[in-house]
């Protein structure tokens, strides 16, 4: 079996031995396993992160496939936190990754969400706020992510402060299904695995308690004027 340093030898250099051992000491909850939550396991998992819990109550359909890292032929209508815990498995053994198949709100009281950082993959408005406010009753950082077409963002709400109410404020109500891109949510994902790394060992970033705007048909990356 391949070593832990082997695993990770191309991460040294923009990670230190002591930032790669940091991270596998580290848990990270994802919520929500489909399109931004496949990314975000599948990119977690690469870099070393040591535990990630994985909810989401929902099965793969067809109209995943066009997105969902983990919707194939073969998973349709099989739960999507044990399909991204099979496949974090199969990466290397050095991750602890474990599916909770159900809202993460039912299990909101367990230790299954005593997590160093919440990661928002949801498409459901008052999931979001719900999640939010879990996070801030722990004293729990969360990374938000989102996606519309060519379009997403993605910010960091620290603990004790109000990203998610600011950019989703109860008078919102949920639309319709959205437009979703592959590419777009590939990039979001991506990002929010950065964020979370960043928040993992203790770096700084111009999203925390703020966010950007992502419009990939134009190009272009706006960090919101605080």
């Amino acid at each position: 079996m391949p070593s832990f340093t082997d695993c990770f030898a191309r991460n040294q250099g923009s990670l230190t031995d002591e930032q790669q051992h940091l991270l596998h000491k580290k848990r990270v909850a994802v919520i929500g396993c489909g399109g931004l939550g496949g990314y975000v396991i599948e990119e977690l998992v690469r870099i070393g992160v040591g535990q990630l819990h994985l909810f989401d109550p929902d099965v793969f359909s067809p109209s995943n496939c066009n997105r969902q890292l983990n919707a194939l032929m073969p998973t349709l209508g099989q739960n999507k936190a044990e399909v991204a815990a099979s496949r974090a498995a199969s990466i290397h053994s050095f991750s602890k990754v474990t599916a909770f198949p159900v809202d993460f709100r039912i299990a909101c009281e367990e230790e299954s969400l005593q997590v160093d950082v919440a990661v928002d993959c949801l498409d459901n408005l008052q999931a979001r706020r719900d999640l939010a406010a879990l996070c801030n009753g722990r004293s729990m950082p969360l990374v938000h992510g989102a996606v519309s077409g060519w379009y997403g963002q993605v910010g960091v709400q620290l603990p004790g402060t109000d990203l998610i109410e600011r950019l989703y404020p109860q008078r919102m109500t949920e639309n319709s299904a959205p437009s979703v891109l592959s590419f777009t949510v590939a990039v979001i994902a991506s990002l929010q695995a950065a964020e979370t790394v960043k928040l993992l060992l203790g770096l700084p970033s111009s999203l925390h308690n703020n966010w950007m705007h992502i419009d990939l048909k134009d190009t272009d990356f706006l960090l919101n004027e605080r």
